[in-house]
C-alpha cells in the first residue's frame, strides 16, 4: 500500500509566522507533493520545556502525534526543525525499545491509537533532497537565483544529534546548500556557519545573551558579503529577524534580510505571492528583491527550454550510442551541456564547444526515444549564444553577410562563363531586407 504524507506545522509557524506556512504550501503544490492536514496534532512537544517537566509526557505526546499519522497510513513532513528533531528522536527511541513501546501503546489504546513504527518522519529539506530530487526542483525553476549570494543557517536540530536524526553531516551538511544551488543561488561560506543561533536563551529570560549570540552570527554573515541569510527554523528566524530588528533599535546600522528556503523557492519558481510574503518580515529585503528583479528580467529561460524534457533527455542518454560525434570523439558529450542548463548555468552551456560541434545530421532526431533530441537543445543554445555574442567568429560573420546581402556568397561569374552557364543575376530584395531589419535585427 502506498503511503501518503501529512504535514506537521507545529505551534510557532502557525502562531507567529503564517507566511512560512503559506510559502511551504505553495512550494508543495508547485512540486505536486500531495499531503493532508491532521487537525488533532498537538505541540510536537517542545523539548526544552516539556521534556524538562516530564520525559514520559514528552515521549507520549510525540508518539501520539506519530500514531495519528500512522492511523491514516501517512508519513510526516515538517518544516520546523524543532518539531522534526523532537518527533524523529522520540520515534526512534520508542521504536528501538519494545518494552517501552508496549507500555506507551497500553496508554494509546485507550484513545484508539497504536504506534508500530511504520510512519517515517521527514524534514521538508530531507524530503525535497532525498525523495523529490534535485532534478525535479531544477525542472520547476523559472527564474534562477544566479548572482544572489546566500548564507545558509542550518540550525542545530536539523542535523544534531546525528545518531538519531541521521539527516546530514552534523558539522558539514550539504543538503540545504544543494537545494539552493539547484534553484541557481550562489551559496556563501562564512565563519561560525554551524554555530547555534542562541535563540533558546530567550526562553530562559536571558534576552541580552540571546542578542549577543545573534550579533555573532550576523556579523559573520555580514563579513561574508552575503545578500541574505536563509533558514527553515522558526526559532532561528525569530533570532535573525525579530531580534535583529531589536538590535537595529540599539544602533546597529547594517540589516541582513532573512528569507526562508520555501520563500526563495517561491521566487525561483515564479510564484507571484512570494514578494508579498517576504514583505511581512521585520527586516526588509528591498535591496535583495531589486537585485532579484534585475536577474529575473534577463534570465527567464522557461519559455525557451522544456525543463521536464531536459530532465528526461539527461537521464536517458541513448543518443550517445548513435551520434557520429560521440562515436568518433570520447570528449563529445552533450549531456554535460544539458546538466549545465539544469543547473541554471546557461552562460556556460551556450559557450561550450560541444554546442557548435553538433553536425546537425539529424540522427538523434530520428532515433530519440524521448521525442526531444540533443539537436533541439543544441540548436536553441546556438541561437542564445549568437544573441549574446559568444558564438564562433565564422558563424557570426556568415550571419552578418546574410543580413547584409541575403546571401552567403556571390556567384563566381568567371567559372560560370567558362562552363557555359548564364550569369546568375542576384537582385537584392530591399523590401524584404527592410522587413528583416525591422523585425529580426
Amino acid at each position: 500500500m502506498n503511503r501518503e504524507y501529512t504535514f506537521f506545522w507545529g505551534c510557532t509557524i502557525q502562531a507567529k509566522f503564517p507566511f512560512m506556512e503559506k510559502a511551504t504550501r505553495l512550494v508543495l503544490d508547485k512540486l505536486n507533493i500531495k499531503y493532508k492536514d491532521i487537525d488533532s496534532f498537538t505541540c510536537c512537544p517542545e523539548k526544552s520545556l516539556i521534556k524538562n517537566i516530564d520525559e514520559n509526557l514528552f515521549d507520549l505526546t510525540g508518539i501520539r502525534n506519530i500514531a495519528l499519522a500512522e492511523k491514516q497510513n501517512a508519513d510526516i513532513i515538517s518544516v520546523c526543525t524543532g518539531c522534526y528533531s523532537n518527533l524523529k528522536q522520540i520515534r526512534n527511541k520508542v521504536a528501538s525499545d519494545l518494552p517501552y513501546q508496549k507500555k506507551i501503546n497500553e496508554t494509546l489504546e485507550k484513545i484508539d491509537l497504536n504506534f508500530s513504527g511504520e510512519t517515517s518522519v521527514y524534514h521538508f529539506i530531507e524530503h525535497l533532497h532525498d525523495v523529490v530530487g534535485l532534478d525535479k526542483i531544477r525542472a520547476n525553476v523559472k527564474y534562477p537565483l544566479k548572482g544572489l549570494n546566500i548564507a545558509v543557517h542550518y540550525g542545530c536540530h536539523l542535523v544534531r544529534p546525528s545518531h538519531s536524526i541521521n539527516f546530514d553531516s552534523p558539522f558539514e551538511p550539504r543538503k540545504y546548500d544543494n537545494i539552493l544551488k539547484a534553484i541557481g543561488a550562489d551559496v556563501v561560506q562564512y565563519k561560525n556557519k554551524m554555530m547555534c543561533c542562541g535563540q533558546a536563551l530567550d526562553r530562559v529570560d536571558e534576552h541580552d545573551k540571546s542578542l549577543v549570540m545573534a550579533r555573532i552570527k550576523l556579523d559573520a554573515v555580514n563579513e561574508s558579503g552575503a545578500d541574505i541569510i536563509t533558514t527553515v527554523c522558526p526559532s532561528c528566524f525569530t533570532q535573525f529577524d525579530t531580534n535583529q530588528y531589536m538590535l537595529l533599535k540599539e544602533g546597529i546600522k547594517r540589516q541582513i534580510p532573512v528569507i526562508t528556503l520555501e520563500e526563495l523557492m517561491c521566487l525561483a519558481f515564479g510564484i507571484e505571492e512570494a514578494e508579498e510574503l517576504i514583505s511581512q518580515h521585520k527586516i526588509k529585503a528591498g535591496k535583495f528583491l531589486e537585485k532579484f528583479k534585475k536577474i529575473k528580467a534577463v534570465t527567464d529561460y522557461t519559455t525557451i527550454f522544456d525543463k521536464d524534457s531536459l530532465v528526461r533527455c539527461y537521464n536517458c542518454g541513448a543518443c550517445k550510442n548513435d551520434c557520429p560525434m560521440s562515436l568518433s570523439f570520447e570528449s563529445y558529450n552533450p549531456p554535460l551541456v544539458i546538466k549545465m542548463i539544469l543547473e541554471n548555468d546557461i552562460e556556460r552551456a551556450m559557450s561550450s564547444k560541444i554546442v557548435w560541434e553538433c553536425l546537425e545530421c539529424h540522427t538523434c532526431v530520428e532515433l530519440c526515444p524521448q521525442n526531444y533530441s540533443w539537436e533541439k537543445v543544441l540548436t536553441t543554445l546556438k541561437n542564445l549564444a549568437l544573441k549574446n555574442d559568444v558564438g564562433p567568429q565564422k558563424v557570426k560573420k556568415a550571419g552578418e553577410l546574410f543580413f547584409k546581402t541575403l546571401r552567403l556568397g556571390d556567384p563566381q561569374e568567371g567559372m560560370r562563363k567558362k562552363l557555359g552557364l548564364p550569369p546568375a543575376k542576384k537582385i537584392l530584395d530591399n523590401e524584404f531586407k527592410r522587413i528583416l531589419d525591422e523585425n529580426i535585427l
